[in-house]
């Protein structure tokens, strides 16, 4: 595995906290080409992301996970990227990891891999996520028409040419479920592993919360439907 093919995409708001550290471990481990998407952060992020060492790209406005998401991907795509990594910034996910959920792409030939947090280990998630995942995948699942364990990961390597051919609109978290969508209309091969996640009182105050599954659950229909 050549890691100067791959392209890590970061969406970054309000992250100051966390990010630098995770970019350093990237580095650390071998991967050069990190992109950092400060999605209009009033914090340091932008500031603590480039001391580290990434690529920045600065929104002025708050476009959301799915803006910052495809701002990174059509970045990384214009540098050649041979596979994408989309990962969070909050140090939830490990960056051992990303051998694993690229590997397939290498040796496979596969399309997409999806790191899954409810594969093996689903009991180390709280449970409050542990419901609202098994709703995110059953609508996933009655609304794009692929079953999946963890519809709403966000940590996933995509090969580029697969990337490309993705119509990817969302600005929200609905796009983990807008790619699962894309899986299932372009018939691309895709594969599921087990990924390490970890849980911190900083970690749980990001991501989804009710309000916002309900307003993802809106987006999904509105993506199925467009």
């Amino acid at each position: 595995m050549e890691k100067n093919q791959i392209f890590i995409v970061i969406p970054a708001h309000n992250e100051e906290k966390t990010i630098g550290r995770l970019i350093k471990k990237l580095i650390k481990a071998g991967f050069e080409n990190v992109i950092v998407v400060d999605d209009g952060s009033n914090d340091e992020t932008f500031a603590r992301a480039k001391e580290a060492g990434a690529e920045v790209l600065q929104l002025p406005l708050n476009r959301g996970t799915g803006g910052a998401l495809r701002t990174g991907f059509a970045h990384a795509l214009k540098q050649d990227a041979e596979i994408v990594v989309m990962m969070d910034a909050d140090l939830q996910h490990k960056v051992s990891d990303i051998r694993k959920l690229t590997a397939p792409i290498f040796k496979e030939e596969i399309d997409i891999v999806l790191g899954s947090r409810l594969m093996g280990n689903k009991y180390k998630m709280p449970l409050a996520r542990r419901i609202a995942n098994f709703w995110g995948n059953l609508v996933t699942l009655w609304i794009l028409g692929l079953k999946v364990t963890d519809s709403q990961s966000g940590f996933r390597a995509i090969k580029a040419c697969a990337l490309e051919k993705m119509d990817l609109k969302s600005s929200r978290f609905e796009i983990c479920s807008e790619i699962i969508g894309e899986i299932k209309r372009l018939g691309l091969s895709y594969k599921e592993i087990p990924i390490s996640v970890t849980y911190t009182k900083y970690s749980l105050s990001k991501g989804q919360n009710l309000k916002n599954g309900l307003k993802t659950l809106a987006r999904i229909l509105a993506i199925r439907f467009r």
